[in-house]
């Protein structure tokens, strides 16, 4: 087991079935504007004086999840902007350590065989 899915494995054991499906949706939103925006660059020219600053960040969303343990996920939406240049992506970091987005997408897989696992144990007993 990598290191990765063992800090995955810690996180998400003492989570409540309501807070994994709370964080379950809430990734899925994450990871639906990832893929549409992880290669998208554009250039505007509207706002020519707030663009001819050297260079403006500004986080659009910031998600935090904590467990009982105290172990924190914190994900932050950013767009950048470089003179007339502009771009997003996504920061990833838990406990205080930046990770890859390689990261929510394990914790995505992660829960999708845990809902896999509840939802047919479910259906075996009914």
């Amino acid at each position: 087991m990598s290191e990765q899915e063992s800090a995955i494995e810690q996180f998400l054991s003492p989570l409540s079935l309501e807070e994994k499906r709370d964080l379950f949706n809430d990734l899925l939103a994450i990871e639906a504007v990832y893929r549409q925006n992880r290669k998208t660059t554009f250039y505007t020219f509207r706002k020519i004086r707030q663009a001819s600053r050297r260079h403006v960040e500004c986080r659009k969303r910031t998600l935090q999840f904590r467990n009982l343990r105290n172990d924190e996920l914190v994900i932050s939406q950013i767009h950048e902007q470089h003179l007339f240049k502009n771009h997003y992506h996504f920061k990833v970091f838990f406990n205080m350590e930046e990770q890859s987005f390689e990261f929510v997408e394990q914790l995505l897989d992660s829960l999708r065989k845990e809902q896999l696992r509840y939802y047919t144990s479910q259906t075996a007993y009914a």
